[in-house]
């Protein structure tokens, strides 16, 4: 039995559960000016058969509870600067049994919460770091050495014939070892008749030393070199150079002559002071021959004589190559032309005026002091 009371209690809820019920209505009629989304009206549909069969329960029973509803949360795009956009939006609609002054809960009451929560992150990072490293290092180191070396003084010919015998002469006192070559080439035979004949030819050319002699001196001996002894009135001209730790040393002679008969013997002749191998008496070794070595030659020769002999030299050039350290010659070149001329010479038959003409090299190398 329903006392007075609970019945009014009762009209009450079934009144609310009404106006609840239009107001639903209501808000989904008006869907075309909010938008709550397909779900939401699903769950609205859903609700009303509940709250109808809630307000027939009776009073001593408890009016269930409705779920919370919860719209999904919606995200806009990422771009580079991330926006959250309010990330979802719940409206959740409870209705709770309010207890009158008694113990039962008659009245169902709507509580709608709606959270919004908009977040914003925008996060910009911009890292500039610039930098800039400029070393410069100039290292400047200016050495400068300047050497001076005064330059010999120019030689005079006096200084160059001293140097020259010098060089000569000090290959006699060391006894150094050597080779020498002596070439020396008819240039005429004039014994009138006689030149034709092979025996007169070949005794002239003999005492001349026509051809080529090779000689070689063993160190510790002093066989086929002379001392040089040359003079300002020797020389015709004098040059050198330097050149490579050497000096070379070129004196051109002035001519020379000499002659010899029985009783008188004359010998002035610059070639026999150049170092070249020279004599008395009668020695095939000797580089060049005099008037006196001639006379002696042929009248010294079986069957031959002569009354006497005039010889001439001329074109005489001595060339020396002397190191510069020690003053040592390393090679050195002779070379002259002579002319002879006899008189009444017998050799099988009396010539009165025969003669001839030659030319002679001589060169010393391979020292070795």
């Amino acid at each position: 039995m329903i006392s007075g009371k609970d019945k009014d209690v009762l009209f009450m809820k079934k009144t609310i559960v009404i106006c609840v019920t239009i107001l639903l209505c209501i808000a989904m009629m008006c869907g075309s000016f909010i938008y709550v989304g397909k779900d939401f009206n699903e769950t609205i549909g859903k609700l009303i058969p509940s709250i109808s069969v809630s307000s027939k329960v009776n009073n001593d029973k408890t009016e269930p509870e409705t779920a919370p509803v919860t719209e999904p949360t919606t995200e806009a795009p990422t771009e580079e600067i991330t926006t959250e956009e309010p990330t979802s939006e719940t409206t959740t609609v409870k209705n709770e049994q309010t207890k009158a002054n008694t113990a039962t809960k008659p009245n169902a009451t709507k509580k709608p919460t709606t959270t919004k929560k908009a977040t914003t992150t925008k996060k910009v990072t911009t890292t500039k770091k610039v930098t800039t490293t400029k070393k410069v290092t100039t290292t400047k180191k200016v050495t400068t050495t300047k050497k001076t070396t005064t330059a010999p003084a120019k030689l005079t010919t006096a200084q160059i014939i001293n140097n020259y015998n010098a060089a000569v002469n000090k290959v006699i006192s060391s006894k150094a070892g050597y080779s020498k070559t002596r070439s020396t080439k008819l240039n005429k035979l004039d014994a009138g008749a006689l030149s034709n004949m092979g025996v007169v030819k070949d005794a002239v050319s003999g005492f001349l030393g026509v051809g080529n002699k090779t000689y070689t001196n063993a160190k510790g001996k002093n066989e086929f070199m002379s001392n040089a002894s040359l003079k300002a009135a020797d020389v015709k001209s004098a040059s050198y150079k330097r050149s490579g730790g050497k000096y070379t040393y070129t004196i051109v002679l002035n001519n020379g002559s000499s002659f010899a008969d029985a009783s008188n013997k004359k010998n002035n002749s610059p070639v026999d002071r150049s170092g070249i191998l020279v004599g008395t008496g009668d020695k095939s070794a000797f580089d060049h021959k005099c008037a006196a070595n001639l006379y002696a030659a042929i009248n010294n020769t079986d069957n031959a004589s002569v009354k006497s002999v005039s010889e001439s030299t001329s074109n005489t050039k001595c060339v020396a190559v002397v190191n510069a350290s020690n003053g040592r010659l390393e090679s050195l070149t002779v070379s002259f032309d002579f002319a002879v001329t006899l008189t009444n010479t017998k050799y099988v038959v009396t010539i009165k005026n025969a003669g001839g003409s030659a030319s002679t090299t001589v060169k010393y190398s391979g020292f070795k002091f």
